[in-house]
């Protein structure tokens, strides 16, 4: 029997209906679509006959739990990978910024200390303040050696005035004649580097840090060797209120030298302020 559309021939009448339902290039001339009757679970392939369908499913990769795991491994690690991916990207954008940011500040600072320098070299300018000018020229440097040397001028007397007798301390021995204050109201100070470059330095902020850690030990020192000297004397309330008041004085010391800005720092500074004023 011939198929009216492919031309092919079959011994039955049976044979030919399935060949005219199943053929793919048969159905194709027919303008028909091929309809799947068996679906494959694990990888969602179809087929139009059962038998095609087991063959399949017994070589499946799909339905081997092993490849799945896998599979869902694999998934997990791209999303994770891609996850890092956008991470490192903000991470990276954020660095810029900050990166950025730092520059300018470091700019600003620059053309700030270039300003204060060429202010001073234009001394003879009348918009000038030149009992100021002729001041800052006149410091000297202040050094890490300086501040180290005159340390060993500290005393307990020094440290038990506290915010005053530190600054005592300060511009008697290592800060004298090495920084002004010039604007009280901002607690702005300025003082000479190493090499001589004038430092604007609002709240003593650079300043007041390289000072405190200059004395950190010695003030420790100090103020262990007095509270020990006085521990047979703790059962009387003034010792007492003496020897707890000096240890905050060395933690406000220690937290000053990391930068911190205490009340002490606070205090500090304003006695600074006070006595080198210059306007």
């Amino acid at each position: 029997m011939e198929c009216n559309y492919c031309k092919n021939t079959f011994s039955t009448k049976t044979s030919l209906k399935n060949h005219q339902r199943t053929a793919k290039y048969c159905l194709k001339i027919q303008g028909k679509p091929l309809k799947y009757k068996y679906k494959c679970e694990s990888c969602n392939m179809s087929f139009h006959k059962i038998f095609n369908l087991n063959r399949h499913t017994e070589r499946c990769k799909s339905n081997d739990k092993v490849y799945q795991q896998m599979k869902i491994i694999k998934e997990l690690s791209d999303e994770l990978r891609e996850k890092d991916i956008i991470i490192m990207q903000q991470e990276q954008r954020l660095s810029k910024q900050n990166e950025l940011l730092n520059d300018q500040k470091k700019t600003i600072k620059e053309l700030q200390d270039k300003l204060e320098n060429i202010a001073i070299k234009a001394v003879s300018r009348p918009t000038m303040k030149n009992t100021q000018i002729n001041y800052i020229q006149q410091l000297q440097p202040v050094t890490e050696e300086h501040l180290v040397s005159n340390v060993s001028n500290l005393t307990i007397d020094h440290i038990i005035k506290g915010p005053e007798g530190y600054a005592e301390f300060a511009l008697e021995y290592p800060l004298k004649d090495r920084l002004l204050c010039s604007d009280y109201a901002r607690r702005k100070v300025k003082f000479k580097d190493k090499d001589g470059k004038v430092i604007t330095d609002p709240e003593m902020n650079i300043l007041a840090v390289k000072f405190f850690e200059s004395i950190k030990e010695k003030n420790k020192e100090l103020i262990c060797k007095y509270a020990n000297e006085l521990k047979e004397r703790l059962g009387d309330d003034n010792v007492m209120d003496t020897v707890l008041k000096l240890f905050d004085y060395k933690a406000a010391v220690e937290r000053g030298s990391e930068g911190e800005r205490t009340d002490f720092h606070h205090d500090f500074v304003k006695r600074m302020c006070s006595q080198t004023l210059k306007e």
